[in-house]
């Protein structure tokens, strides 16, 4: 004391206990504290407490950090992620987006299945397509937890299903569409047929009972697209007439915005399906000939020819310059092309749409051409060599033989592969063309090496046609289709049907068949 005063002790308050051992006490001021945590395999423990004692900080030979700043991290590097970021809540997004980047199953399913996953349809087909994310997600990446967890899934949207479907014809049973043909789809990815048999007897139970006017508005008629694509693929395979064949069928879904604004695709799927009709009768020739059987099937199929010979002119004023030719080297550094390929210009659409329609156009021709030709064949050729293309694409009556068809299927799918990823577009028939296309070509070797190479490109396509795909498309089997060149082919691509023969021939090949 001086002066008959205190001097007065400002230095920071410390204890004696930090004294002794000699830390610097951190007082009663609470620090700013910056952790970087790295992942280690022990969390590091903070204890509690308003005030931390510490070491002095050895402080850092950069500047720019602040040494009133405690920085604290782990010192074990090792990789482990910490409980509190666990992905969980992510799994369903996850699931559901490994799903719909198998570009055939997402394609197919445009726009429903998407919807189905956001919720936005009902609660079954939400089910319905978790039961086929999980079990797809734990297949493939080998997690027999998820995997299982789909089956229970799975075994649950059945159970619903199942009682629903016992009182189909009440209001609203139309909606059992769309997760039916999702449990379809996920059956179709596993060994079992009776799933497959199933889920195809509620489909054709469902749309009979309910009526074509039922599926006539926006998502139910998108399902419906899908459902017919799917019998009359079934119905090809079996050979077997369907009755989407009926005038009633062809028009009723598509009452609310009139038939005449069908999509084209679903305009060639109007041509298409009368196909199982002409093998089934095709079938019944070689069985027990017959002159007036075998005339009429010759007059149908003639018919339907003229029908998409019409089609492919329409399209073609709809889609003017939208298809051209191009070289390799003028298109993008990300088109991955196959490493072999036969042809040296690269075919380019102005979209998926339009390279989705050709080659369903050319699949069908390929069908229709086939099938006249065994019953009426031309003259005993030998086999056509793939004609070199002099324009991008044949016009109706430019076409000398199969292998033109063909080859403009193949030049569409290469095109889809780059581009379907980017693309929303429905695909009703993404493997189903190429799938003709191979069996008219399988005698030239250089084609089927491209045909193999496309669809090795891909996982999705990896292994298609030889049975040994992992997503249910190796299974399909397609009849054997020789090529053979036509002699007077022009005169199939000319209207010759009056009004009366039109309307004959469309109201389906059923009535004609019965009264044998």
């Amino acid at each position: 004391m001086a002066h008959g005063r205190c001097l007065l002790d400002e230095s920071r308050p410390t204890c004696k206990r930090c004294e002794k051992a000699g830390y610097s006490c951190a007082g009663y001021e609470r620090k700013l504290e910056l952790r970087f945590h790295s992942f280690s395999n022990e969390a590091e423990t903070t204890p509690s407490g308003s005030a931390k004692t510490t070491k002095e900080p050895r402080l850092s030979s950069n500047p720019r950090v602040p040494t009133s700043v405690v920085l604290g991290s782990n010192d074990n590097p090792r990789g482990f992620v910490p409980s509190d970021m666990s992905l969980v809540a992510f799994k369903n997004d996850i699931q559901f987006a490994y799903l719909f980047d198998n570009f055939v199953w997402s394609s197919y399913g445009t726009p429903w299945l998407q919807m189905s996953a956001e919720g936005r349809v009902d609660s079954l087909s939400l089910e319905a397509c978790r039961a086929f994310s999980l079990s797809i997600f734990g297949k493939h990446h080998h997690q027999p937890d998820i995997e299982l967890s789909g089956a229970i899934h799975y075994d649950k949207a059945v159970r619903a299903l199942s009682s629903r479907l016992s009182s189909v014809g009440a209001p609203g049973s139309e909606e059992l569409i769309i997760p039916i043909m999702i449990l379809l789809m996920h059956s179709s990815t596993t060994p079992d047929p009776q799933a497959a048999a199933f889920h195809l007897q509620g489909l054709l139970k469902l749309i009979q009972i309910c009526g074509p006017r039922k599926f006539a508005e926006g998502i139910l008629r998108n399902a419906f697209e899908s459902c017919r694509a799917t019998l009359i693929t079934v119905a090809l395979i079996t050979k077997t007439r369907t009755f989407l064949e009926q005038s009633i069928w062809l028009t009723e879904p598509w009452a609310e915005i009139g038939a005449a604004n069908k999509s084209f695709q679903n305009q060639l799927v109007d041509v298409l399906v009368h196909l199982p009709g002409f093998l089934q009768d095709q079938d019944q020739l070689e069985q027990a000939q017959s002159a007036k059987l075998k005339s009429d099937l010759v007059r149908r199929i003639e018919f339907q020819i003229e029908r998409i010979s019409q089609w492919r002119w329409r399209w073609e004023a709809s889609n003017v310059n939208m298809v051209w030719e191009a070289e390799p080297e003028m298109l993008p550094e990300d088109y991955v092309l196959a490493h072999f390929r036969p042809i040296r210009s690269f075919l380019v659409f102005s979209s998926c749409s339009q390279a989705t329609e050709l080659s369903l156009y050319n699949a069908v021709l390929l069908c229709l051409l086939a099938l006249l030709w065994t019953l009426t064949p031309p003259d005993d050729l030998p086999p056509s060599p793939v004609p070199a293309p002099t324009t991008p694409l044949a016009l109706p009556g430019d076409v000398e033989s199969l292998t033109q068809p063909a080859i403009e299927i193949c030049r569409a799918f290469e095109y889809q592969l780059t581009h379907i990823r980017n693309s929303r577009d429905s695909a009703l028939f993404w493997l189903f063309p190429l799938g003709l296309a191979s069996r008219v070509l399988e005698d030239d070797t250089s084609m089927m090496l491209w045909i193999k190479t496309m669809l090795e490109t891909s996982q999705v396509t990896r292994g298609y046609g030889t049975g040994g795909n992992a997503y249910g498309f190796g299974f399909y089997r397609f009849p054997k289709i020789r090529r053979q060149r036509a002699q007077q082919l022009n005169t199939l691509f000319q209207a010759r049907y009056s009004a009366e023969a039109i309307k004959h021939y469309s109201d389906g090949s059923s009535s004609t068949s019965s009264d044998r």
